[in-house]
């Protein structure tokens, strides 16, 4: 899969550009606050049809503008696609080929992308909530159907803690509609986290070994806020009627997908809570290279790379490691930094310079 064009209007610091894109790599340089990262966020929103980052559309729209457009041609196995994405407000418009997509949910997954950011060192650091958002956005990439699996028990659950906010008049006949909602889909939610959390962990184990160079062993762990065991069904239905008095106390659902967690492990010690800044930093390049090789092996494709300033944030060993892996790397990459003598590619590329917004692009080979 290549993204072969890209057209941005009123997107960001970008009032109009064009750019026409190299098959392999992609080099985008300049001083800091140019838009740099602009780019690649308006990439990631035409090739996963969301920013990469969790902001409002209206903040993507230039200020002063009433809407924004980001347009590309992307080669895929099926051909050559025309993708639109519109945004006006907080108002998303979506069309491929030129019909109008009316379920954004159906699209994803038509293609596949994997973002290394400065910021993944808080998905080792930072929130349980942010742990679970990773990795649903993982399996929407490689199973579309759990967003809106996911969406459907996230309704489900604002119903039932509505009838428990009540108090002492809610009995546990009055959730009993919910509570067989809840189960249906929560159910289907834990397992599939279940399983793409044991896919992910040989791979990340090795790659974290390969990255760092140590014999330490690097591990993740979804954990439910019951005890699951083999039939996650029974075993939540079960939970959700052992819970109903505390849930009632307290006016909300107190178990379910919603209070799980997915917990990194380095050597068997938490990650979030014993990690170095070197080790954090280490993970999180280790888990965004096993989704390249999840992705490789769910679907037999290969994502576009992109990466955000990624080599500041590593030291010479862990540079060394992302750059030869880039190398063998036979999709297409885009890559943002301030000094491109810091990315050790080699080959033909193309470059674009970028200043206030806009873009000078030249073929170059290193």
């Amino acid at each position: 899969m290549k993204l072969r064009s890209l057209t941005l209007r009123n997107f960001r610091s970008y009032a109009a550009e064009n750019f026409a894109f190299h098959d392999r790599v992609n080099l985008i340089y300049g001083e800091n606050a140019q838009g740099k990262t602009n780019l690649l966020e308006a990439v990631h929103f035409l090739l996963a049809f969301r920013p990469f980052r969790q902001v409002r559309h209206e903040e993507l729209i230039t200020i002063g503008a009433s809407e924004a457009r980001i347009k590309g041609e992307i080669e895929s196995p099926a051909g050559l696609d025309e993708a639109h994405i519109i945004l006006g407000g907080e108002k998303r418009t979506i069309k491929l080929n030129g019909k109008l997509v009316y379920n954004a949910s159906k699209a994803l997954g038509r293609y596949n992308v994997v973002a290394f950011l400065p910021s993944d060192i808080e998905l080792v650091k930072g929130s349980p909530q942010a742990r679970r958002r990773y990795l649903d956005a993982l399996i929407f990439s490689l199973e579309p159907a759990h967003l809106a699996e996911l969406r459907k028990y996230h309704r489900f659950l604002v119903q039932r803690n509505a009838v428990l906010s009540r108090g002492r008049s809610v009995t546990p006949e009055s959730l009993e509609i919910w509570d067989e909602k809840l189960i249906e889909t929560g159910s289907r939610v834990i397992s599939r986290r279940m399983e793409y959390a044991k896919k992910m962990t040989p791979l990340l184990a090795r790659i974290y070994a390969d990255s760092s160079g140590s014999r330490s062993e690097a591990g993740l762990r979804y954990a439910t806020s019951f005890a699951a065991g083999d039939d996650v069904e029974s075993a939540y239905a079960e939970s959700l009627k052992a819970s109903f008095a505390k849930d009632r106390a307290r006016g909300h659902t107190t178990v379910g997908p919603h209070r799980d967690n997915l917990s990194f492990f380095i050597d068997g010690r938490d990650a979030s809570v014993y990690a170095s800044q070197g080790e954090s930093k280490n993970f999180a390049l280790a888990l965004r290279a096993s989704e390249i090789d999840l992705i490789k092996a769910t679907l037999g494709k290969t994502p576009v790379l992109l990466l955000d300033d990624v080599t500041s944030e590593l030291d010479e060993r862990r540079r060394k490691f992302l750059f030869g892996m880039l190398g063998g790397f036979p999709g297409q990459i885009f890559i943002t930094t301030t000094n491109p003598d810091e990315v050790l590619l080699k080959g033909e590329m193309k470059t674009f310079r970028i200043r206030k917004g806009r873009a000078e692009p030249a073929l170059v080979k290193r």
